[in-house]
C-alpha cells in the first residue's frame, strides 16, 4: 500500500470516528471485549485443575500480604487474621515443585506462616522492622529520570542474556496491588524476530527497516484479580514496574522505547502470542524495543506540574 492510499484510509477512519453512532459502536465493542475477557478469567478460576503453580504462587503472595500487614501492626492481637492464615496455608499446599519452593516470594510467605503461628503461642510482638534508608541520592535518581530518552537508532551491538535479565529482574520491585507481582517478561535478542515483532505494532513506524537488538513484551497474569471489578489493575501493576525496567536499562547504557499494545489487531495479537507462547489469561500490557543508542534525542519540554495541594 502506497503513502497516498494510507493517507486516504486514515482520513476515512477519522470521519468514521467523528460520527457519533460509530463512536458509540466502538465504545460498545471495547466494553464487550472487557466483559468477554473477564468472563473467561472467572470461568478459568472455577476449574482448579486448570490452575497451575504460577497461579498459586501469585495467590500465595496476595494472601501472604494480608497476613504480613497484620503482623506489622503494633496492635495486632492473637486470634486475628485466621482467614488470611488459612488462605496462605491452602495456597502454599499447591506449590510442590522444587523451583516453586525455592522462589523467594514463596519462602517469604512460608516464613510469614511460621511467624503467625509463633505469634499465637509465644509472647512475641509480631514483626518489628527498622526503616531502610536508600543510598541513592535525590539528584542521582532525578538525573536518571530526566536524561532517559526513547531513542530509535542503535549501534550494531547485540545485547547479551545477562543484561536482559538485569533489566527484567526489577519489574516486580515496584508496588503492586496486594503484593500480587503479576508481571512476566517475554524477550528476544534475535534481530530477525525483533523485526517481525516490530511490524505487528502500528505505532512502530520509525523502526521500519532498522537494526534493533532487543524486543521485550510485558504481560500480566490476569487470573490473580477479581474480574471485572479489577480489570484495569493488571495493567496498572505492570506499568509501574515497566518504569523500573526503563530506568535500569538507562543506567546500563541502553535505551528502551515503549510501544503501545492498545492498537494491536486481533491477528497481530494472535501472532505475538504464538511467537512467544503467551497464554490467553496473560494480558499484554506494553512492548519495548531496545538497544545501545547510536544517536540522542532532544528532550521534549515538560508541562508545568499540575499539583493541587490542599491545606
Amino acid at each position: 500500500m502506497n503513502r497516498r492510499s494510507k493517507e486516504l484510509l486514515w482520513a476515512l477512519y477519522g470521519r468514521l470516528v467523528m460520527n457519533s453512532w460509530t463512536r458509540r459502536l466502538l465504545e460498545r465493542c471495547s466494553y464487550l471485549k472487557m466483559i468477554t475477557q473477564s468472563e473467561a478469567i472467572i470461568a478459568l478460576r472455577k476449574r482448579e485443575d486448570k490452575l497451575d503453580e504460577f497461579y498459586w504462587r501469585g495467590k500465595l503472595r496476595h494472601y501472604g500480604h494480608a497476613l504480613d500487614k497484620g503482623l506489622h501492626r503494633g496492635d495486632f492481637s492473637r486470634g486475628r487474621g485466621k482467614r488470611a492464615y488459612g488462605l496462605v496455608k491452602d495456597a502454599l499446599s499447591h506449590v510442590s515443585s522444587k523451583e516453586g519452593r525455592r522462589d523467594p516470594s514463596v519462602v517469604w510467605a512460608a516464613r510469614r506462616i511460621e511467624q503467625y503461628e509463633d505469634f499465637q503461642t509465644n509472647e512475641s510482638a509480631g514483626i518489628v522492622a527498622a526503616y531502610i534508608k536508600t543510598t541513592c541520592r535525590h539528584d542521582d535518581l532525578l538525573d536518571a529520570i530526566r536524561t532517559r530518552r526513547s531513542v530509535r537508532q542503535y549501534l550494531d551491538r547485540p545485547i547479551d542474556d545477562e543484561t536482559i535479565k538485569k533489566i527484567a529482574s526489577v519489574l516486580d520491585w515496584s508496588p503492586t496491588s496486594c503484593n500480587r507481582q503479576p508481571g512476566r517478561v517475554y524477550a528476544t535478542s534475535n534481530p530477525d524476530l525483533v523485526r517481525k515483532c516490530t511490524t505487528l505494532h502500528r505505532g512502530a513506524a520509525c523502526f521500519t527497516n532498522i537494526y534493533a537488538p532487543m524486543f521485550l513484551l510485558f504481560c500480566a497474569d490476569a487470573r490473580l484479580y477479581r474480574m471485572p471489578v479489577e480489570w484495569a489493575m493488571p495493567y496498572v501493576d505492570v506499568a509501574l514496574g515497566v518504569q523500573n525496567c526503563v530506568l535500569v536499562a538507562h543506567t546500563l547504557g541502553i535505551s528502551l522505547t515503549l510501544l503501545t499494545c492498545a492498537t494491536l489487531g486481533k491477528r497481530d495479537e494472535r501472532n505475538l502470542r504464538k511467537m512467544f507462547g503467551i497464554p490467553k489469561y496473560f494480558h499484554i500490557v506494553v512492548s519495548a524495543i531496545g538497544g545501545y543508542p547510536n544517536a540522542g534525542a532532544e528532550v521534549p519540554v515538560r508541562k508545568n506540574t499540575e499539583l493541587f495541594l490542599m491545606k
